[in-house]
């Protein structure tokens, strides 16, 4: 799969912040090493090097287009194009796991968060943030448009988000560890129209569908159709901006 990098970096503030209110909860420790798991472009290695610049960092992604990006604005980070949803035990051991809007995408996260446990040193953590798109009515309006185009999308729900619940996120984690901070964020974007709510949403969570819909004609009517069922729930404030509440999702777990 492939991700539009220029898309993605639009919103680089919305996506941002969530790394940096990760990392300052992590703030008063020293990690030697840092792995940071689905670096993408490199905002929240950003956030890791501000925060941890004499820590070795090394940031694995399996997008070039997303690593080259990285590599070009950090330079104090170790960048390398590698699958995470394969084990990286590879790469040695770390005090730090980091993931930030990343393990979503991966079919079998249970996995990858032991597989994270098992290269963390002793007393090393393991941090994520992840996405409640799930609870969001932003996926109801993707979900009713695949209904109407299921002919033209088949497969997608082996590209597109795996969805879980807090509860079982939290009973994901426990399970490897009962050193835990659990909480949840919703950050309310202002976005100046619907079609900028959609571009954001084309930026991650209509990348699968826009990859299977080849076809201009298609891509487009799939595009407006989702774009209608977004004016149907997100209503227009008096300053004529949309607001778009985002719900998030962070994990911390020591070894």
């Amino acid at each position: 799969m492939m991700w539009n990098a220029e898309i993605y970096e639009k919103f680089g503030k919305e996506r941002l912040q969530p790394s940096i209110d990760l990392v300052s909860r992590l703030t008063d420790r020293k990690f030697e090493r840092i792995l940071d798991a689905g670096c993408g472009t490199g905002m929240s290695t950003a956030a890791l090097v501000s925060a941890f610049g004499d820590s070795e960092i090394i940031g694995v992604d399996l997008s070039e287009e997303m690593l080259a990006k990285a590599r070009k604005n950090i330079s104090q980070a170790i960048f390398i194009r590698r699958d995470c949803s394969q084990p990286l035990s590879d790469l040695g051991k770390f005090d730090l796991i980091f993931s930030n809007a990343f393990i979503q995408w991966l079919p079998d996260q249970k996995e990858f968060m032991e597989d994270s446990f098992r290269m963390l040193s002793e007393g090393g953590v393991f941090a994520a943030q992840i996405p409640l798109f799930g609870e969001m009515p932003a996926n109801n309006c993707i979900v009713k448009a695949e209904e109407l185009f299921a002919d033209k999308i088949k497969g997608i729900e082996k590209s597109r988000f795996v969805l879980h619940t807090a509860s079982e996120y939290y009973d994901m984690i426990t399970s490897f560890t009962d050193k835990t901070t659990v909480w949840i964020t919703e950050y309310v974007h202002e976005m100046k129209d619907y079609g900028e709510l959609l571009n954001f949403l084309k930026g991650a969570a209509l990348r699968p569908h826009l990859e299977l819909l080849t076809g201009r004609t298609d891509r487009e009517q799939f595009l407006n159709t989702v774009l209608e069922n977004i004016r149907g729930v997100y209503p227009v404030e008096k300053n004529g901006k949309v607001l778009f509440p985002f719900r998030r999702l962070f994990l911390i777990g020591e070894n």
